[in-house]
């Protein structure tokens, strides 16, 4: 099964049901497989799950591993699959969508009452600033206040505390309510209750596709395993990869990107000079993560890409002379630095100056119509680090941030093959800043 909250992101997630048998390494890669996955096990990272509270912050090099003493993993490596299993527990799946960042928590009842939820979500507010408004959650089948009785020693061990309040006593049996207490453990923190799904399926009614360990208790022969387990599975997908050379599937490449520009994504495109990271000119995060994709100082302003050239004068103060400079040159490889106007909305850029470009590059040239607006856009690399002619040394060179990228277009001849030459019309005189 899989969530609908998480529809439309590069994500992959699932939970395994018993049609693939008691989990194993080898059935998780069959199962990760059914979800049209490419990677290989060694990709995954596995919560040993001693019913505890601790969380592990993923690195690249934890893929593969168990990870021993931890109920809880949080990643932002794209291609790392985040694993944990369960028989009745609650798997919780939890994603950023601003800060590209997972998490998957194995919510048995020691580790809801010992505040694993509040530590998963303050450690993903400490390493990726998430900020617990923009979380999506969504809850995975465990077993329900319908079915999860709680036996005498945890009836007295939790009857002084604040949990009692998920007590339900019926039919001489107490009974408790993870669902609730993890409910109320996430809106506490200060998630939106519209960004939580609950798929609602209880794994003692549902225990022949998912497994459950107290209708083991209950019939020992329900079930051909000792522990029969099932498994929840989480991954930031590495970006998607794109040809423009497709053309069936033209129209919804552009489709695709204008949307993830629109919502402040940022995406690696070919235009008419190299391959070039573009977002939103006007959307401050989006701009932001440009900055830290490329390692560039903030003190470097970014170019910006217009549609046409009443767009570049409602950004940029243009006479008769600078106009006839430009319309020789536009649309094509040249960048001009104008002084702009004092319009907010634009990020990136000097106070006084704006550089401006109009490519020469027809799905380029539809993008910009699609989405509207400026876009920010500068070469597809590390700074002073060498410009990128083909999408696999663009991916070698943004390794380390694809997590921030959401799709890779390819397909480009690139006519020029070098980045666009740089003028200033600032001054009476045309400067030529970079040949």
């Amino acid at each position: 099964m899989r969530f609908r909250i998480f529809k439309g992101y590069n994500l992959l997630q699932g939970v395994s049901d018993s049609s693939f048998g008691s989990i194993s390494k080898k059935r998780a890669v069959s199962f990760l497989k059914s979800l049209d996955w490419q990677g290989k096990k060694e990709d995954i990272v596995w919560a040993e799950q001693v019913f505890g509270s601790s969380v592990h912050l993923c690195r690249p090099s934890d893929s593969g591993k168990t990870i021993k003493n931890v109920d809880a993993l949080v990643s932002e490596n794209p291609g790392q699959v985040l694993a944990v299993v369960s028989a009745d527990c609650l798997s919780l799946f939890l994603f950023d969508p601003k800060s590209k960042a997972i998490g998957l928590i194995h919510g048995s009842r020691r580790s809801l009452t010992r505040g694993i939820i509040s530590k998963t979500l303050k450690e993903m507010e400490k390493s990726f600033l998430s900020d617990p408004k923009d979380i999506l959650a969504a809850f995975a089948p465990h077993i329900r206040v319908c079915h999860y009785w709680l036996k005498q020693k945890t009836y007295k061990r939790l009857k002084n505390t604040r949990f009692k309040k998920y007590f339900v006593a019926k039919k001489g049996k107490v009974y408790f309510d993870l669902t609730g207490l993890a409910l109320d453990e996430l809106l506490r923190a200060g998630l939106k209750k519209e960004n939580i799904e609950d798929c609602g399926i209880c794994t003692f009614c549902r225990f022949k596709k998912f497994y459950s360990a107290r209708k083991k208790e209950q019939n020992p022969l329900v079930y051909k395993e000792r522990r029969p387990r099932f498994a929840a599975f989480f991954a930031l997908k590495k970006p998607q990869l794109l040809d423009l050379r497709e053309k069936k599937i033209f129209e919804k490449i552009i489709e695709k990107n204008a949307r993830a520009l629109k919502k402040g994504g940022v995406i690696v495109f070919p235009t008419d000079t190299v391959y070039g990271l573009i977002a939103d000119a006007g959307n401050k995060k989006a701009v932001k993560k440009i900055f830290e994709i490329k390692k560039r100082k903030k003190e470097k302003p970014l170019p910006i890409f217009v549609k046409n050239l009443r767009a570049a004068k409602s950004l940029a103060l243009i006479g008769k002379e600078k106009e006839r400079v430009i319309r020789e040159k536009w649309p094509g490889p040249f960048t001009f630095v104008l002084k702009r106007k004092k319009k907010k909305g634009i990020f990136g850029i000097k106070k006084g100056t704006i550089a401006l470009r109009i490519p020469n590059y027809k799905p380029l040239n539809v993008l910009l119509e699609r989405v509207g607006r400026p876009l920010t856009a500068t070469s597809a690399n590390l700074s002073n680090r060498p410009f990128c002619l083909r999408p696999d040394k663009v991916e070698e060179q943004l390794k380390e941030s694809q997590r921030m990228i959401d799709f890779i277009v390819s397909g480009a001849k690139f006519p020029f093959a070098r980045p666009s030459v740089i003028i200033d019309l600032t001054k009476k005189e045309p400067k030529i800043l970079r040949k």
